[in-house]
């Protein structure tokens, strides 16, 4: 058993009969023993189900506290868990087993009753506490990721979007996490006393590890919700006694906005026992951090990392933050480059941040080129160093679009609208939105002769079917010619800036 395995068993066993994780909508609350008692018949399951070490189980469900029940029996047995988004399409699930043979998947009802009959994966469904969980073998030879050691063993697999139009597979150890849940504890002084509230997706990075792990394994309560709502924000952060939690700037923005949200705010302030948010994802904009912090007393801790990473490598210390700054490294190597200095360390040196440490990527499951320089893990974000060693990011290199915290990879997007025949060319990129940072906006040329207005609700029923809410366009704008380069590449920068002044012809929405 790894390290992070042994230390998780023993907060369930110190809080055995205290509450240790509760879903904020079914209001179901576990204790430590409940909790152990779950792991193990989920365990026994994989297990007669003919999962061992090495097995990949994709899961595709909604936030819910059964999430990280479902991980931990996995790691239990040496599998591997890779969740993913429960908006994902069953076009795109099936896609994942043809392409890299897991062993399994759980899934939601919805996504269930769409799979069908398709020859791929089994129905083997099983039962547990009187809840059905919806389970499908995958019907061909799985393909393992074993490892000898306990701890080099994966535990999870995360996509990271890519300019490729494909989700690039990050995998991360057993060790991996135990370090990266070290840094958080340290950087953010969590205590047994601290509640985490989760609003953010369960299948990215942050509230994998940064949220529940992290809090788990110092044995805080963990209060999950199924997604954020500011009209029950305050309520579920006083009924809690929530202490902290991850955001992005945008439920910052909505929490501000949100007339609902600031007269619940007013009548619950004085059992509100919150002490900060940490806001990651894109930057946040600094009236909004001090208005936030102003408005409802709450202290906003902004930080830097990725799932390459395995979270954090930069946040702000509480009690010496620099509004607009990401704060100080945290237990990793990060220096950055230039074409014209190189590597270097140096304060007010301009260049793309890179990355090296025992928790940073050196390849991907799908191994991609150029990902490295001088053993660095290079980032495509845009920084640099204060006089006192205070990280800024002040761009991307790359060109994926930053929508509320979620990352969408143009590519993707354009592939499938190219399939349509009436489209004869397009261009997604990513237009400034108050609210998201970033909205997913297609750009369009069409053929003439066509209905604008009936061709763009076929592209939209295909894209709602085939992508997750938000890596679908917003706006669809038929356009002028597209600025390009000598070798006829769409300059996407050029675009973005004239979309932002005017949008020619005709704006469909």
């Amino acid at each position: 058993m790894s390290i992070l395995l042994d230390k998780l068993n023993k907060q369930l066993a110190l809080h055995e009969n205290e509450i240790q994780l509760i879903d904020a909508e079914s209001k179901v609350k576990l204790t430590g023993n409940e909790v152990r008692g779950a792991i193990s018949l989920f365990r026994q399951q994989f297990i007669n189900h003919k999962i061992t070490q090495g097995d990949v189980v994709l899961i595709a469900l909604g936030n819910t506290i059964w999430m990280t029940i479902i991980e931990q029996a996995l790691w239990e047995i040496g599998a591997i868990a890779h969740p993913i988004a429960e908006t994902t399409g069953v076009k795109e699930i099936l896609g994942e087993f043809n392409d890299y043979r897991y062993s399994g998947a759980i899934i939601s009802e919805r996504l269930s009753r769409e799979l069908g009959d398709q020859g791929i994966l089994l129905e083997e469904s099983f039962e547990i506490a009187n809840d059905l969980v919806n389970f499908f073998s995958y019907t061909g030879k799985p393909l393992k990721h074993v490892a000898t050691d306990a701890e080099k063993q994966l535990a999870l697999i995360l996509n990271t979007s890519g300019t490729t139009g494909k989700p690039k597979r990050v995998g991360i150890t057993h060790e991996k996490i135990l370090l990266a849940t070290n840094a958080v504890t340290k950087s953010q002084n969590i205590q047994v006393t601290d509640h985490a509230l989760i609003v953010m997706p369960m299948f990215h990075i942050n509230a994998q590890i940064v949220s529940t792990v992290t809090s788990r394994i110092n044995g805080c309560q963990v209060i999950v919700a199924p997604k954020f709502s500011a009209s029950k924000f305050w309520s579920i952060v006083s009924e809690y006694q929530v202490t902290w939690l991850s955001v992005v700037p945008t439920i910052i923005n909505i929490l501000l906005k949100n007339e609902k949200s600031k007269d619940q705010y007013k009548k619950l302030k004085e059992s509100v026992r919150l002490k900060y948010v940490r806001s990651a994802s894109f930057s946040l904009p600094k009236q909004l951090l001090t208005d936030f912090e102003q408005r409802f007393n709450v202290r906003v801790q902004e930080g830097y990392g990725m799932t390459e990473s395995t979270t954090v490598v930069s946040i702000n210390p509480l009690d010496k933050p620099k509004i607009g700054s990401v704060g100080p490294v945290v237990d990793t190597d990060i220096a950055i480059y230039s074409d014209t200095y190189g590597v270097t360390y140096k304060a007010n040196h301009h260049g793309e941040i890179i990355l090296r440490g025992p928790r940073v990527l050196q390849q991907y499951l799908d191994p991609k080129e150029n990902i490295l320089i001088d053993g660095y893990f290079r980032t495509g974000d845009i920084g640099y160093f204060d006089e006192e060693g205070y990280l800024y990011v002040i761009g991307r290199i790359k060109e994926i679009i930053n929508h509320g915290g979620e990352k969408v990879a143009p590519a993707k997007v354009e592939s499938l609208i190219s399939q349509f025949q009436f489209v004869t060319e397009v261009a997604v990129i990513g237009l400034p939105d108050e609210l998201y940072g970033e909205r997913v906006v297609a750009a369009l040329h069409l053929d003439s002769s066509i209905n604008y207005d009936y061709k763009i609700e076929e592209i939209k029923n295909k894209l709602s079917r085939e992508l997750a809410k938000y890596e679908q366009p917003s706006e669809y704008l038929i356009t002028g010619s597209f600025p390009r380069n000598q070798t006829g590449k769409v300059l996407r920068p050029q675009l973005i800036e004239r979309l932002k002044g005017e949008k020619q012809h005709a704006t469909i929405k």
